[in-house]
């Protein structure tokens, strides 16, 4: 839990917050000073009531017109919502212009403007000043550069922060978070276990060693992590979306799916979550409930404008969900809606969605075209094709399928490509052609074990995948092959 939520549910803040909404349910704004009117408008704005947040910060612009803390929050809502000319007109217009906080939104303003190197340099310009306070100026100045995904920038404020302060306590766990922003997984999961063995009861490094594990496919790690953090706070939502996750990336889908569902109770308005829940439903075939979480999906990112890039990929997997409920005019409408927002650079993915409720609805001849569009518009050509193969095989087209997988095996090379194998195995299974499936079949796990065992494993449940061949062999001919012993197992 981040300082602003602990804040938040502070006993000082709830009285406040009680305080002032009683007095506006009975019709009149109480006396608050600036500072506590904006903490209340802040509180509104992350629950995402802004006619409320902005009743709030009317209230202290009243009150207080010449106070910093409101007109900052103005400054940055504008940010928020894109409208960085108005953003930089409140800002120019708050008279005290050496308060760290207007140094602090004209260096963010300036980030989002797309020039992180000029709020770097201002940043630096404003030291000589920050002598007196200068460990939580570095500080700060670090996490600014962090909360914006400008990891190289940190990096070089945090060896500020380190030459100065060297004993500063939040150093390992920022190090540790630059680390992992850098892409420098095996150095943070590092990190993090030298923190943990000097404070086992740090939820915010257990959070982070359980995002490091998923990254770095250690999947029962990261869920013992996300249930440390849980175990010092059983309310911890980043912890449950951790585990979420790794369950996730193990493709253990109901458990992500019920990890999912207890962190929205916390989080309901995540939009990525809501998404990431509807593809995991999607993959268990519960598409009545996928149609569900999707339509709050699409309310969350029509209301919030900075998150409408995500309606393309709403709009796809509502299409998606409405061809496997065999509804192929509801399907056509939404993959049309995804067609308006996606993004250039996605077009191809809107094309592969589309291409594959064609099949699904016999469309082959539309289907075809709209592949063609898609691979010619990918960045990689050789995992675009072998989606299309999947979406024949899934449609029932195995014989197209199987050339398309062969031709992917020939595009990647005869070792690289390889991973097509358990496919191709499927493939000839669904067309009942047991001499070729027994044939892929046994070279399957060695080709790709993962893969061998996703596709089989209902099939041959508590089976090794190197042993799936001798029991098709025996559902076949009635008996084992000569070279395999059950009695050995």
């Amino acid at each position: 839990m981040d300082d602003s939520n602990k804040y938040y549910q502070s006993r000082h803040f709830l009285r406040l917050l009680h305080r002032y909404e009683k007095a506006i349910s009975e019709g009149h704004v109480p006396y608050l000073e600036a500072d506590e009117l904006t903490d209340i408008a802040e509180y509104y704005m992350t629950g995402k009531q802004d006619a409320k947040a902005n009743q709030a910060i009317k209230a202290a612009l009243d009150m207080h017109p010449d106070s910093v803390d409101p007109q900052i929050f103005l400054a940055r809502q504008r940010m928020f919502y894109g409208k960085l000319d108005e953003a930089r007109s409140i800002i120019d217009g708050i008279t005290e212009q050496d308060d760290c906080e207007v140094i602090y939104i004209r260096a963010e303003l300036l980030i989002k403007e797309g020039r992180p190197d000029k709020a770097s340099d201002f940043l630096q310009q404003q030291l000589p000043q920050m002598q007196d306070s200068l460990d939580t100026y570095l500080y700060d100045c670090t996490s600014i550069f962090m909360d914006y995904d400008q990891w190289d920038f940190a990096q070089e404020w945090l060896e500020q922060l380190q030459d100065s302060f060297p004993t500063h306590p939040r150093l390992p766990i920022m190090e540790a978070e630059i680390q992992m922003g850098l892409d420098d997984y095996e150095s943070a999961y590092a990190q993090l276990k030298a923190i943990l063995e000097e404070e086992p009861f740090n939820s915010e490094a257990w959070n982070l060693l359980a995002e490091t594990c998923v990254t770095l496919e250690k999947f029962p790690e990261a869920q013992e992590a996300a249930d440390y953090a849980l175990a010092i706070n059983p309310e911890d939502s980043n912890a449950l979306l951790m585990k979420a996750n790794a369950f996730m990336q193990a493709g253990e889908m109901a458990e992500a799916i019920e990890q999912y569902k207890k962190y929205l109770t916390y989080q309901p308005d995540d939009l990525s979550v809501q998404i990431s829940l509807a593809i995991c439903l999607s993959s268990e075939e519960r598409y009545k409930e996928v149609l569900s979480e999707l339509s709050k999906a699409e309310l969350n990112a029509l209301e919030l404008p900075e998150k409408k890039a995500e309606l393309s990929q709403i709009y796809q997997l509502m299409a998606f969900a409405q061809s496997r409920l065999n509804k192929h005019s509801e399907a056509i409408y939404f993959i049309k809606k995804a067609w308006e927002y996606c993004e250039r650079e996605q077009r191809w993915r809107c094309a592969m969605t589309e291409g594959d409720i064609r099949l699904q609805a016999g469309e082959t001849k539309k289907a075809e075209d709209v592949f063609a569009n898609a691979l010619e518009e990918c960045p990689d050509k050789g995992e675009t094709l072998f989606n299309i193969a999947l979406s024949y095989s899934n449609a029932g087209y195995n014989d197209v399928a199987i050339d398309l997988l062969e031709d992917v095996w020939t595009l990647y090379g005869n070792e690289e490509g390889k991973f097509v194998v358990p496919y191709l195995a499927n493939c000839f299974l669904r067309k009942n052609d047991t001499e070729n499936f027994l044939t892929y079949l046994k070279l399957a796990p060695s080709c790709d074990r993962e893969a061998t065992q996703m596709l089989f494993h209902e099939r041959f449940p508590g089976i090794a995948p190197e042993d799936y061949y001798a029991y098709a062999f025996k559902e076949a001919y009635g008996f084992f092959p000569k070279s395999f012993n059950p009695n050995d197992l």
